[in-house]
Parts: C-alpha cells; sequence; structure tokens
C-alpha cells in the first residue's frame, strides 16, 4: 500500500506545496478502515489534536478529497499506480492559516451567509483557532470595506424583504457587534484598508499580489468572480494563495479549477442569457464584461475547454406578459464581430451617379424590411457629409463624394445585417441608396442634445444650458457614456475617433454616441482621429493605414472622462510649455498633484482645485493611467473598471459622512478641498460664496488657520497685484526677461505671436505644390521645410505622405497640359490663406 500511496497524483496547480502529503494520503485513504463514536467508518485511531481531533477525528491540516459523490475518492488503476480522478474539492483545516507567516482574510458574503449547509461554521472557526490567534498575535483580517459593507446592510430596514434576505441583514448586524468584541478579545483585525479601496474584491487582490512572497494567504468568500481571479493570480505568481468557503464543520472547502471553471461560466452564461433576451440590467452587463476576459484567461492558464452548459428552459413569455424592463444600454448580442479580424486592404472610392438632395427620394434597406422616404429638412453638414430629416426618431446620412468609399459600405452593411438597437447609440439601421440603387449613406437614430465641446466643455455655454448641474451629474455623464462604451468593447467594436465632436449630450444626462461610421470592426479600420485622444503608440501613424488596439482606445476614454469631470482641461496640461499636445502626449509627464509628488508645472488657478476634489480612487486611475511612472500607463483600465470607479464616485458624493467637504459637490471649485473631516469650512463675509472659506492646517501650532476671505476676494483685492512681487523670467525665444504673467507657453508677446504666425503658415496646405495624381494640394509648408531642412526629396503625391498609400479622396484625373508659367493652367490656387490649427482647434472648442 505504500509504493502505491507515494505514486498517488494529486492535483495542486494553484498552490507551490502540495495540499496532500504522502502521510496524510494514508490516513485518508485509511478513514474507512476504523470505526468513528457514531458508528460510522470516517475515523482514524491517530492522536487527537487539542481542541479539535477529539471531536472530528483528524488532525489539524488534515484534506480530504470529495466528489459529487462524497461517499468515497473515486480511484482507478493503471498498471501499478493508483490515481485520483479529477477531485471537485477539497477540504483544508483553516487554522494553519493563522501560524507566523500566514494570513486568513474574511469577505462579506460569509457573514451574511444564510444557509443552513454551512451553519455554525465561522462560529467552529473562531474555537479551533482561538489558542493559535493568540499565541501567534495573528489574527483573522476583516477589512474596514467588509466593516462598512455590513454596516450599510444592517441598517436596510428588513420590512418588505425576502425571508432569506431579511435573515441577511439580521446576521450583518450580529456580525458587527461580534467583531467589535473579537476585535478587543485580539482575535479580528478590522482596521487594514480606507476609503480609498472602493471595493472589497480589488483590496483582497491587491494585498494578494503584493505579499504573496511574504505570506501564504487564504481567503473566505462566496464570490464566484473573486475566486477565479485569485486562482488565476497564484496560478501567475507560483504562490500559494487559497479561496473558498466554510463547511459548518469549520472547514475550508477548495474547489477544483475545473469546478470552479464550470460554474464561472455557468454564472456568466445565466447574465449573458438575461442580456441577450432583453430583461438585462446594468450589473448583468456588468457582470458579462467581467467574467468574459477572465474565464478566457482561466481556461488559457489551466487547459480547459468551455463546459456544455444546461442552464434549464426558460419561461415562455405570454402576450398579456408585461415587457420585460430593458437596461439602459442595449443587450448584449450573442453574435458579436471577430476581435481577430486582419486589416483590409487600402480603401478605394465607390463609383455614383448623383447625391440626393433635400426633398429628393431615397431607397432604405434594413436588416428586414425596406421601403422609400423623401429627404427632409437639412439639419447639418460636417466633414464626410450632410445629414437630412427623415421622421420623428430617425435622420438619413448622406456622403459627400469624398467619402464614399468601399469600406464605410462594408462597414455599415454589417452593422445593419446585425439589426443591433441600443439607446445613446446612433448605429445604423438601414443603408440608404439613390435612385439609380447606388449607395450613398445610411439610416441612423436621432440624437438629443448637444456636443460636448458646445456645453460640458465649454464653461460661458455650460453654465448657461445647464445652471443647475452639480459633479454628481458630471459623473452621471461619465457613467452613461461608459455604459455604451462597454457594449461596444463587448462587440468588439472599438469607436477610434473619441473626441467632443461625437459625443452629444441632453438636459437629462442622457449621453448619444454619433459618427458609427467610423468605428472600427472586422479589420476595417477607423480612417480618422483626434491629436489630444490618439495614444502614444498611435502618434504619427496613418490611421486609415493600421488598426487600433484596445490599449489605443482605452487611452482615448479615459481621457474623455478627464475632460468630462474636468470640464474640457487636457491631461497633459502644464505650465511652462508651447501647448504641442502631441510632444505632451509623448512625454507622458502628467503634471497635476498626486499623493507627495508634487508638481511645479501643475497648472494653475481653477483647474488644481478642480483636481483637488475629484475622489480619491478615481484621481488614483487618473494618474496611473496618464503618468510613465503609472502602473496602468501601458495597461490601462477598461470600461468595466472605469465604469465601477464612477458608480462608487456617485455613490461617494451621495454619502455626507465620506463626502465631508460640500464644495466637492460644486463642478467650479474655487479652493483646494479639505482632507480632515474636522477642518472649519466657512462661507465668505466679504462676497457671500457659500463653503468658500476652508481652514488650513498649521504643523507648529497644531491648528487650523482660517483666512479672512475666499480666494476670488483676495485677488481682486486693490493694489494686491503691485504689493506682490513681480516674477520675472526669461522669454524661451529672445531670452529677455518678462513677468511671468505675460508669457504665453514660455514665450513673450512679440514672441508668441511671431511663434504662431509661424505653426499657422506650417500647418497650412502649400497651393502651388500639387498632387501628380488628382492635381489637389497634399502638402504643408512645414512639411516642405521639414524636407528641404534634412536634405530630402520633397514629395509629389499624396501617397509619400500616407505610409505608401493613396487615400480615398486621392482619385486620378484626366492628363492636364502642362504648365507654361508659374501656375498651372487649369488650377488657380486660393488667394485665401488657410487658418492653423492651433487657431482651428480654439475655434473648434469654443464653438465659435
Amino acid at each position: 500500500m505504500g509504493d502505491e500511496i507515494e505514486a498517488l497524483v494529486v492535483d495542486s496547480r494553484y498552490g507551490m506545496e502540495p495540499i496532500l502529503s504522502v502521510a496524510l494520503l494514508q490516513e485518508t485513504l485509511a478513514l474507512s478502515k476504523y470505526p468513528a463514536e457514531d458508528g460510522t467508518t470516517t475515523g482514524t485511531p491517530h492522536q487527537r489534536t487539542p481542541g479539535r481531533g477529539a471531536r472530528h477525528g483528524r488532525p489539524s491540516g488534515l484534506l480530504q478529497s470529495h466528489k459529487s459523490d462524497p461517499k468515497a475518492p473515486d480511484i482507478q488503476k493503471h498498471g501499478e499506480r493508483i490515481v485520483l480522478n479529477a477531485l471537485e474539492y477539497q477540504l483544508i483545516d483553516p487554522v494553519e492559516f493563522l501560524q507566523p507567516n500566514r494570513r486568513l482574510f474574511i469577505d462579506t458574503n460569509v457573514f451574511m451567509d444564510t444557509d443552513a449547509r454551512r451553519a455554525g461554521g465561522l462560529k467552529r472557526l473562531f474555537e479551533r483557532g482561538q489558542s493559535a490567534i493568540i499565541a501567534n498575535g495573528n489574527p483573522v483580517v476583516v477589512p474596514t470595506k467588509v466593516v462598512g459593507e455590513l454596516t450599510k446592510q444592517s441598517r436596510i430596514h428588513p420590512s418588505g424583504e425576502t425571508m432569506e434576505r431579511a435573515e441577511a441583514i439580521k446576521k450583518a448586524g450580529a456580525t458587527l457587534t461580534f467583531l467589535e468584541s473579537a476585535s478587543k478579545a485580539g482575535l479580528v483585525r478590522k482596521d487594514l484598508g480606507d476609503d480609498t479601496n472602493p471595493y472589497a474584491d480589488d483590496l483582497f487582490l491587491k494585498l494578494f499580489e503584493r505579499f504573496a512572497g511574504t505570506y501564504e494567504m487564504c481567503l473566505l468568500t462566496h464570490d464566484i468572480t473573486i475566486k477565479l481571479r485569485i486562482r488565476l493570480l497564484a496560478h501567475r505568481l507560483a504562490k500559494r494563495l487559497l479561496v473558498g468557503v466554510l463547511t459548518k464543520d469549520g472547514d475550508l472547502e477548495v474547489e477544483s479549477d475545473e469546478s470552479l471553471f464550470e460554474r464561472g461560466f455557468r454564472k456568466y452564461k445565466r447574465h449573458a442569457t438575461c442580456i441577450a433576451e432583453g430583461s438585462g440590467s446594468f450589473k448583468d452587463e456588468s457582470e458579462v464584461a467581467v467574467l468574459k476576459p477572465l474565464l478566457d484567461d482561466f481556461g488559457k492558464a489551466f487547459g480547459l475547454k468551455e463546459p456544455a452548459t444546461n442552464l434549464g428552459p426558460r419561461a415562455v413569455k405570454s402576450p398579456s406578459s408585461p415587457e420585460p424592463r430593458r437596461s439602459a444600454v442595449a443587450s448584449t448580442p450573442t453574435n458579436s464581430f471577430s476581435a481577430q479580424a486582419r486589416l483590409k486592404p487600402s480603401d478605394t472610392p465607390v463609383a455614383f451617379s448623383a447625391l440626393p438632395k433635400q426633398g429628393d427620394h431615397v431607397t432604405w434597406a434594413s436588416a428586414d424590411r425596406s421601403g422609400s422616404l423623401v429627404l427632409g429638412a437639412l439639419l447639418g453638414e460636417g466633414g464626410e457629409g450632410t445629414v437630412y430629416d427623415a421622421d420623428l426618431s430617425t435622420v438619413v446620412k448622406i456622403f459627400d463624394k469624398d467619402h464614399l468609399t468601399r469600406h464605410r459600405k462594408e462597414k455599415i452593411e454589417l452593422l445593419v445585417d446585425r439589426n443591433l438597437r441600443a439607446k445613446g447609440l446612433c448605429i445604423p439601421s438601414a443603408v440608404v441608396r439613390n435612385g439609380n440603387g447606388e449607395f450613398v449613406g445610411y439610416v441612423m437614430p436621432k440624437a438629443s442634445g448637444r456636443e460636448f465641446q458646445r456645453t460640458v466643455f465649454n464653461k460661458r455655454k455650460f453654465e448657461r444650458e445647464f445652471p443647475s448641474w452639480k459633479k454628481a451629474d458630471l459623473v452621471d455623464i461619465c457613467i452613461s457614456f461608459l455604459e455604451k462604451v462597454q457594449y461596444l468593447h463587448s462587440m468588439n467594436v472599438i469607436l477610434g475617433d473619441i473626441n467632443p465632436k461625437n459625443l452629444m449630450v441632453d438636459e437629462k444626462k442622457n449621453v448619444f454616441i454619433i459618427d458609427a461610421d467610423s468605428w472600427q470592426l472586422e479589420g476595417y479600420p477607423c480612417p480618422v482621429g483626434t491629436p489630444m485622444f490618439a495614444s502614444p503608440a498611435m502618434l504619427g501613424k496613418t490611421y486609415s493605414d493600421v488598426l487600433r488596439t484596445m490599449e489605443d482606445e482605452l487611452f482615448a476614454v479615459a481621457t474623455m472622462l478627464f475632460m468630462i469631470v474636468m470640464t474640457g482641461q487636457f491631461p497633459y496640461i502644464r505650465t511652462g510649455t508651447d501647448g504641442d499636445m502631441v510632444q505632451l502626449i509623448k512625454e507622458g509627464n502628467f503634471a497635476f498633484q498626486y499623493e507627495n509628488r508634487n508638481n511645479k508645472d501643475q497648472p494653475d488657478g481653477d483647474w488644481k482645485y478642480m483636481w483637488s476634489h475629484i475622489h480619491k480612487p478615481v484621481k488614483d486611475l487618473f494618474w496611473h493611467t496618464f503618468h510613465r511612472e503609472g502602473k496602468h500607463y501601458k495597461k490601462r483600465p477598461t470600461a468595466a473598471e472605469w465604469l465601477e470607479a464612477f458608480k462608487a464616485y456617485k455613490s461617494y458624493l451621495g454619502n455626507k459622512r465620506m463626502n465631508f467637504d460640500p464644495m466637492s459637490n460644486d463642478v467650479y471649485p474655487i479652493r483646494n478641498k479639505a482632507f480632515k473631516q474636522d477642518t472649519p469650512i466657512r462661507d465668505c463675509p466679504t462676497c457671500g460664496r457659500q463653503n468658500a472659506i476652508a481652514g488650513i492646517w498649521i504643523d507648529d501650532t497644531q491648528e487650523h488657520s482660517l483666512p479672512r476671505q475666499c480666494n476670488k476676494c483676495r485677488d481682486q483685492q486693490p493694489g494686491r497685484a503691485a504689493a506682490a512681487p513681480t516674477i520675472t523670467v526669461p522669454c524661451r525665444d529672445c531670452s529677455r526677461p518678462f513677468p511671468k504673467s505675460q508669457l504665453k507657453y514660455g514665450r513673450c508677446p512679440s514672441c508668441a505671436q511671431k511663434h504662431d504666425e509661424r505653426q499657422a503658415r506650417a500647418n497650412t496646405l502649400d497651393p502651388s505644390r500639387l498632387c501628380v495624381r488628382c492635381q489637389k494640394p497634399f502638402i504643408t509648408y512645414g512639411n516642405v521645410e521639414w524636407h528641404q531642412r534634412n536634405g530630402r526629396s520633397v514629395p509629389t503625391t499624396h501617397r509619400a505622405g500616407s505610409g505608401g498609400r493613396y487615400p480615398a479622396g486621392c482619385v486620378p484625373t484626366l492628363p492636364r497640359t502642362p504648365r507654361t508659367g508659374p501656375t498651372a493652367s487649369t488650377t488657380k490656387p486660393s488667394a485665401q490663406t488657410q487658418v492653423g490649427f492651433w487657431a482651428r482647434l480654439r475655434k473648434w472648442f469654443t464653438g465659435n
């Protein structure tokens, strides 16, 4: 028997050490040989462990193996070897994690568990582990976030709740009383973590990852998602990190990899099915967004395939049944687009005979219907086409001649064929053709509200349009935006050109995403982009020649979120720069003050006040995403992670105990945040602004100093500017000293004007240099100068400046008559000087 046990194979992929030793296996297999005190054959004749063995008949640390049928392990013979079949779960004595080099954590759901099959498990755990905790000074860890969740649950009135829910609420209150006593006795530690960790799951993961090299750790939880994440973390780090539940005997029940994967997949299928049937909630969408990539990674790590699940028949809705409640974002279809498609060949123009105008008849065809309509009133003209009214809920976009391309046609046909419907997403619903049956555009839902650049990103217009909005309203906008982005990402759609002109918001805080024809899907690239939303990896690339990655997309998502809460401010803005956004993004110097990093380049004025009032967990994500030293700089937060953070931000703003500074609710705060709850906050006696003065802590006196006026009133005091010392700084171009307040990006007024003029000219197309293929201006003055300065030949076609490919608008023309003079015989350059990039950008943001 000893030789056979030596050959026993046990799967312990989630830990470094084998959970079953040979000695323990001998005792496990011998359990049935010795009768227990109750007459069953579950005992062993070994010496009892104090406080444990006399009751259960096995020593501390013993692990038992179980299958679905718990009567006995299934053993198969292979020659002279004995191999256990795949185990569904294993039992471990959790007291071993109360030793000095180990740690034991408990999650909220364990304390609120009402399942009778596990009743009494926590009590037995503390009875068995009390002496080990005291002897080793190693209490069970219950983080502050868990205590906070228990407190929140205990305050819910049980009336109107189900019997099970009411019992769970009652347990939460009883647990708080127990934890208080256990903490005083040294059995529980509940001071770990603070309000900067909004989610217990994230806190557990951070702790396990950080201290995996120091301790063996175990978490008690019923949450299958956190179980999968910690098991995957243990596999990646090759450390012993366990996660499981307590049995009624106080043992730790640890599931096998296969069992965890199957349960996680069934959870995913349940949520996905609810979404697909139209009854899904926001929680369903969040769970699907988290579980889908998690299960993919788990399956790859452990070599597991998607299990065959049978969730049973679902009830058929009768004609009289009410419509299921639909979530804010459309359900996640099962026919998502491919995530592995290759880049399509270069785009080419589509032939057409005429473009319809207002009053013209056009035909349309959706996934299941077709018809005709008359183009209504002209609603607007953009860079790619014209939009006409169709009916009360839809509009028609007709492309201009330079943007009628094969890529756009095929991409729109793909979207229409999917028959997608999603609130707030202006997804093409029908292909539109002219009277000759030629593709010219598409039908899409009508968006309401106004563009972000004309509302949220413009203080004057924002205060006029939404005078009563607070910071919570901006957070709601972020949540609405993220819900739609999360849905599109679950469909393997990348928006690509995220910018404030493609987003609209109405007075009800509904966000609409337009310009779906530019989205990236199925290998069709997003051919356009906006420099300030381009990731470092996309800078300098031709958008139509590459496929954006999800990391590129998430950079743009983070930038948009930052600019919403900061009402239009660019993340990389800082003092002393020339405003070159491309260079600022490349440098990755996020200048806003963070923790003990006091960056001298932080923008002055209201921007620093706005930054100081942002919720700390959201501020953490911003800094780590934008700063080159941040841990998310290359692996950026997903839409689901941002969504969790902003939901917590919304909850924080509504919690007066945690959000103790009332100015944190203002869109435009005028002072720094009060960081202590006892900080005195007063109205300004001069101007009457509410909560405008906050005490300043003085270390020497150990008390707060209260200013007599708010920042705005102090700045407006007569003679204040004259009394203040004048700081002079040399101009970066002419080196002459000037007051710092007069400098513009480090330049004196004269040099700044010359620089703006140079920039405007450098970004203007040279009308004397025409593409030899399409006879259109194609290269800027600045690009010409760069080639000449570096001794290179100046390009003669669009192709050299587009990565070796001709852009869609470069269409060959008939041979031209040779030039007889300094200008072409058929093309007369425009006499009007084109507006430069920065001037256009300023006009774009101001909306004027």
